[in-house]
């Protein structure tokens, strides 16, 4: 038995702790600290406990502050009373080391990516990287080129998150929302999903607003062109033929767009807006 200092019910204290195995993180491979701890509690501060408690124990929620280090609930705690007076209940809970997870860089076929923000989460089992970047020049023009090479979201890379593990992930795109910025500079805000060999049904970022945005996306595309042809039309013959006509028509009906026009339906004016 030892004691572990953490900030409850307004103070640092050193509550008695007991050592668990350790757990692997499954973003780093990096073994975590856990411990059992053993507490007693007034029973008039055990609503204020509890509420500390229940923020630690989701990962939304505020984590329980140590000197050097964060921590969550890896369970359910208990807590009992044997009807002392003035009453005091036992509580024993079992806390997890919270892994502080952040990319200085991340390179990915070639290309190395800073970020500005970034966040990382599991969705069963998923990881699930975040990140706003800024690029430009020849590193504007490689991104794009991997953004556009292969419908989004079908191509898989390893990727490499320096400061979080250095062993490759297969990841690939998804959503990629970006904003223009001064000169030949873009903003982006960068999803990638590791979910190679899931089926999209199995996968919770496979199917979100499917068929509809496809469909949504390739009559969008398909009117844009239409416009753009019976502009070019009515500019040089000031009157609209039959043969005209017919070939509005033609470019009107949808049909599966390029990468490069699927692109433009990711830019945003506010990058912000979509930072979780």
């Amino acid at each position: 038995m030892t004691t572990l200092p953490l900030t409850l019910l307004g103070a640092i204290r050193d509550i008695p702790a007991e050592p668990l195995p350790p757990a692997t993180s499954p973003h780093s491979g990096r073994p975590l600290r856990r411990f059992a701890l053993k507490m007693r509690v007034p029973a008039d501060r055990c609503d204020e406990l509890n509420s500390e408690l229940q923020a630690a124990a989701g990962l939304s929620g505020k984590p329980l502050q140590g000197p050097d280090a964060t921590w969550r609930l890896s369970g359910d705690w208990s807590s009992h009373s044997r009807g002392e007076r003035p009453e005091i209940y036992t509580y024993n809970v079992d806390i997890q080391e919270e892994e502080e997870l952040q990319a200085s860089a991340l390179e990915i076929a070639g290309l190395t990516l800073i970020p500005a923000q970034y966040s990382e989460e599991i969705h069963d089992g998923t990881i699930a990287v975040s990140l706003v970047t800024e690029v430009s020049d020849d590193e504007g023009e490689r991104l794009e080129d991997l953004l556009t090479s292969e419908e989004l979201g079908e191509e898989y890379f390893d990727v490499v998150r320096h400061g979080v593990s250095d062993t490759p992930l297969r990841m690939r795109f998804g959503r990629c929302v970006w904003q223009r910025g001064e000169g030949d500079t873009r903003r982006h805000n960068l999803t990638l999903v590791a979910d190679e060999g899931q089926s999209p049904e199995s996968s919770v970022f496979g199917l979100v607003n499917q068929p509809q945005l496809h469909r949504t996306t390739e009559k969008s595309v398909a009117t844009a062109n239409a416009l753009d042809l019976l502009l070019e039309e009515l500019h040089s013959q000031g009157v609209l033929t039959e043969d005209a006509l017919t070939r509005i028509k033609a470019a009107a009906t949808p049909k599966k767009i390029t990468p490069s026009e699927s692109r433009e339906f990711y830019r945003t004016d506010q990058l912000a807006d979509f930072w979780n």
